[in-house]
């Protein structure tokens, strides 16, 4: 019995040193264990979030390339699309457009390709010293091969001078030989100087007379087309290339450009600057045509527009559209001429 008894106590205190060790042993790993699971789980929140992120940006990346290459596909066709000369309109969407979408369209990229002519310059021009205190009259002139007018022997035209003559007195200064036209002014036919000769005449679709002259209405101007002032003026050019024709007729220039691009006389024309004038008497049709009359000058005859500059005195001349101009000068190379390398 004492035996048995013995052996009992032995394996009772083995059992409680065993319970004390056990309890020891976990007393001393729990908070080491916890804190290794609570690392690795914070671990695992971060690789997690840092994961989402990761793919996030990668759905950005693939989303913007098909931007990318979405636009370029767009504009390639843009560029490559053949052209409705019966439907330019169409073509570009304007027939839904306001007009004040269509005056700001003037002064758009879509409108010029101011990068089309590598270096030009401003010929002329007066500061204007109002609200603004503008720059107004000069031109520019692009100085590309082919285009650049050359020294002492080049041939300009400038239609509407109302006394203003920085633009002529500088191409004269280049050695151009300028005819300078004006039926308002009150002067005859004159040199202004060996260089510019002053014919009181202006430019209009027909060959005859008219009654614009809002301060003498019962004046008559006589008035040329442009190719009927060319046959005129052979006498003194013969068949030269005009390298500059200058047109400030304010808002008359709607009633010639089309008899212009009629007449070919554009084939000997390398530069067209026009002052465009829009006011509050013009439809949106009128508009509308009008914008298309000088997008068919790109499209149909090769007149490049490489300039295009707002006149800041016109902001709001035209009711529908009271934040945009309503005159500017928009200036046209040929492009048949451009990169020819003169004789």
């Amino acid at each position: 019995m004492t035996t048995n008894q013995s052996s009992v106590d032995q394996w009772t205190q083995m059992l409680t040193r065993l319970t004390e060790s056990y309890r020891e042993s976990r007393s001393f790993c729990s908070p080491q264990i916890s804190i290794i699971f609570f690392k690795a789980k914070q671990m695992f929140r971060i690789q997690h979030f840092a994961i989402r992120i990761v793919r996030f940006l990668l759905a950005l990346a693939v989303l913007s390339l098909f931007l990318t290459l979405y636009e370029l596909a767009y504009f390639s066709h843009e560029d490559n699309r053949p052209v409705n000369t019966e439907a330019s309109t169409t073509s570009d969407g304007m027939d839904s457009w306001s007009v004040s979408q269509m005056m700001a369209f003037l002064d758009s990229s879509r409108m010029t390709n101011r990068s089309s002519c590598n270096v030009f310059y401003e010929f002329g021009g007066v500061v204007i010293n109002d609200t603004y205190r503008y720059k107004d009259g000069q031109k520019s002139v692009c100085l590309d091969e082919g285009l650049k007018p050359a020294v002492n022997d080049c041939l300009v035209y400038s239609f509407g001078i109302d006394n203003e003559w920085s633009f002529d007195d500088d191409m004269a200064k280049l050695g151009c030989d300028v005819f300078s036209f004006d039926p308002s002014m009150e002067e005859d036919d004159h040199n202004r100087s060996p260089k510019i000769h002053f014919f009181r005449m202006g430019i209009w679709n027909r060959d005859g007379q008219i009654f614009l002259d809002k301060k003498r209405p019962e004046v008559a101007w006589k008035v040329l087309t442009l190719s009927s002032v060319y046959e005129r003026l052979k006498v003194f050019h013969g068949q030269r290339i005009i390298d500059y024709v200058k047109i400030d007729i304010e808002g008359d220039e709607w009633t010639i450009l089309p008899q212009i691009i009629q007449s070919g006389i554009l084939n000997r024309i390398k530069q067209l600057a026009m002052e465009i004038h829009f006011d509050g008497d013009d439809s949106v049709d009128d508009i509308r045509q009008r914008i298309n009359l000088l997008l068919s000058l790109e499209r149909e005859h090769g007149m490049i527009p490489f300039d295009y500059k707002n006149n800041l005195n016109s902001k709001g001349f035209v009711p529908a559209a009271p934040n945009n101009y309503a005159c500017a000068e928009i200036v046209y190379f040929n492009s048949k001429f451009k990169n020819v390398k003169s004789n």
